[in-house]
């Protein structure tokens, strides 16, 4: 077992996927009994987003795929686009998630936040070419700010409950001796 991390590579994989049902379950939990209610945020996005940044290799790609689906199946949003979005959108913070993890968290929450929209806009254009009815473009907008504005949070939780934190960068010398 590693420095820092409490947990197997088995045991954190299930922990994400019990975190992800949790972030579904709380998603259809009625907050408000008004017939508009304001959107709020895509928890299991967030989550899945930071436990990739954080542990790649205990969110793997089959988790990510089952999260998204079932997301869409229980939130009644259309089958795979979701799920599509969400498994692109791990791939691009993996892919990252060294120089994300060496960064300011801010350039992290940004990164997150962008892929949001991004996740938002494509899901949008999608149904405009399919010609399907789905929430308008403000709705989404507000859906993935408000998944944005929640992400700190989401991070904060983890790091606190389950020490979910980004490795230290350690201050090495480079080639010339110099110290970052």
């Amino acid at each position: 077992m590693t420095p820092g991390r409490r947990f197997g590579p088995a045991l954190e994989t299930a922990g994400v996927l019990a975190l992800g049902l949790a972030a579904i379950q709380f998603a259809l939990m009625p907050f408000s009994l008004a017939a508009e209610r304001p959107p709020g945020p895509d928890l299991v996005f967030a989550l899945v987003a930071a436990w990739v940044i954080r542990r790649p290799a205990e969110a793997p790609l089959w988790a990510i795929l089952a999260l998204g689906l079932t997301a869409d199946v229980f939130l009644s949003r259309p089958l795979g686009l979701g799920a599509l979005g969400l498994v692109l959108s791990a791939e691009a913070l993996r892919a990252n998630a060294a120089s994300l993890r060496a960064g300011p968290f801010v350039a992290e929450w940004l990164t997150v936040a962008g892929l949001a929209v991004a996740v938002v806009l494509c899901l949008h254009a999608a149904l405009q070419l399919t010609f399907l009815d789905g929430p308008g473009l403000g709705r989404l907008l507000g859906h993935a700010g408000a998944t944005a504005l929640a992400y700190p949070a989401v991070v904060a939780a983890l790091a606190l409950a389950l020490g979910l934190r980004a490795p230290r960068r350690v201050r090495a010398p480079d080639r010339l001796g110099r110290l970052p």
